[in-house]
This record gives C-alpha cells, sequence and structure tokens, in this order.
C-alpha cells in the first residue's frame, strides 16, 4: 500500500461514499461527479443516493495507491470479482469518481444521435491512445507500462472483439515510487455486421523494477455499459 499522510482520512471518507452515507471526516465537493454502476451523477446528493441504492463496501485490506490528487482502490466484491475505484482529489476533497465494476440493473443511458466516426483517423492503429504529459503526477519510466496495460484490460473483457477498432484511452495515470495505476475508457467493437460498439471503464495498478520492466499488474474491468437508444431523423 503507497500512501499519503492523508490517505487514511481520504479511504474513509471514500469508504462512507460508496456505502452512501454522508461521511464526517471530510466534505464531499458539491460537484462532485460519479460514473458508477452504468450510471453518471452530477453533485454530491445524487452521488450519495446512487450508493445509498448501490452500496459498496471495501474489504479491510483493499489494495490502495495514492499521490497527491488522486486515489485508486483495487478490492474483491462478493463474487471475488475485482472492483477498481479512481478518485480525482482536490485540496484534499473527493472531486471525481469512477468505479470499474457489475452494471445496475437500472442504469439507462440516455438516447443519442448516432454520428459518424473514425477512431483511426490519425492512421494510429495502435490499441491505446494518450499523452504522458497530461498526466504529470506518473513517472516517465511507467508510461510504457500505463500503455500496456490496455490490450491486457480489453483481453480482460472476455468476449469476442473487433481487433481493428477496439481500443483503450488513458484518462488517468499517476505513480507513487515504483508503483503507478491508470484509469482507462474501453470502446469495445463486437466483430460481425452490424458492428456494435459498448464501453466500459477499467482500473490498472502495476509495479515496475528498476529497468522500467513489469514485475507485476492487477485489474478491473467494468461490465458493459448501456448503449444509448438511437435517436433517427
Amino acid at each position: 500500500m503507497n500512501t499519503t499522510d492523508t490517505t487514511p482520512r481520504l479511504l474513509a471518507e471514500l469508504g462512507a461514499l460508496l456505502r452512501g452515507l454522508p461521511g464526517a471526516a471530510a466534505p464531499l465537493a458539491n460537484t462532485l461527479t460519479v460514473q458508477a454502476w452504468g450510471h453518471e451523477t452530477f453533485g454530491r446528493t445524487d452521488a450519495l443516493d446512487l450508493f445509498a441504492r448501490h452500496p459498496l463496501a471495501l474489504s479491510a485490506t483493499p489494495h490502495v495507491l495514492a499521490a497527491p490528487g488522486a486515489l485508486m482502490v483495487l478490492d474483491a466484491g462478493p463474487d471475488g470479482r475485482a472492483i477498481g475505484v479512481f478518485a480525482d482529489v482536490a485540496d484534499g476533497v473527493l472531486a471525481r469518481l469512477w468505479v470499474a465494476g457489475p452494471v445496475a440493473a437500472d442504469a439507462v443511458a440516455e438516447p443519442a444521435v448516432p454520428v459518424a466516426s473514425d477512431d483511426f483517423l490519425s492512421q494510429d492503429r495502435s490499441a491505446c491512445t494518450g499523452d504522458p504529459q497530461d498526466h504529470p503526477g506518473l513517472d516517465a519510466s511507467a508510461w510504457p507500462q500505463v500503455l500496456a496495460g490496455a490490450p491486457a484490460a480489453l483481453l480482460a473483457v472476455g468476449e469476442p472483439a473487433a481487433a481493428s477498432s477496439s481500443r483503450a484511452v488513458v484518462v488517468r495515470a499517476f505513480g507513487s515510487g515504483d508503483a503507478f495505476a491508470a484509469l482507462y475508457t474501453l470502446r469495445v467493437l463486437a466483430p460481425g455486421v452490424p458492428r456494435l460498439a459498448h464501453r466500459r471503464w477499467a482500473v490498472a495498478a502495476g509495479r515496475i523494477g528498476a529497468d522500467g520492466a513489469l514485475l507485476h499488474r492487477r485489474l478491473a474491468v467494468s461490465e458493459p455499459w448501456p448503449a444509448p437508444a438511437p435517436v433517427l431523423f
């Protein structure tokens, strides 16, 4: 467990939030945004309501990595499946939260207008996209392993995926000592015609050696998030 001086307090606050309980150790940001269980919420009240309906109790010994501005937790759910939690922290306050885990039965995506897109317009056919300059809290030696975690996350989906188009985007990444953590958004395109895409979240944690080689990696991948119903004109 790599921690900072404020980690125990933040972990207690996070644990209270994930159970839908107003925390007593420190306030949550009024503008707290959450993406969890297939839901997206804005504001601390809606976040607390979401976790009150779908509580998550962390175990006594979760895998935790913390750094100024970020907190990552990997744990196991009641069924033994890995669950990842990634949080932005602003001035010691939880400001944004992602959970890679199950999707609730009541999750519904807002209808959306389908728009043609080309994820590889730049001709970059790599399985992962990201820029290390967007993650100043990550040591440069860990960046190759963050990129390598994306194919591992896509492979962990455990179902056929169109290798030509499925890819991951590094949303957040940070490090502490020889350990690192990363949050990915996955766009998984199923093979066949028509090719249907769905979104998942993934959280990875790992440790690198002095030569930059990966010593170990832990990974949690969410279930597919609901796809929005198309709005056609």
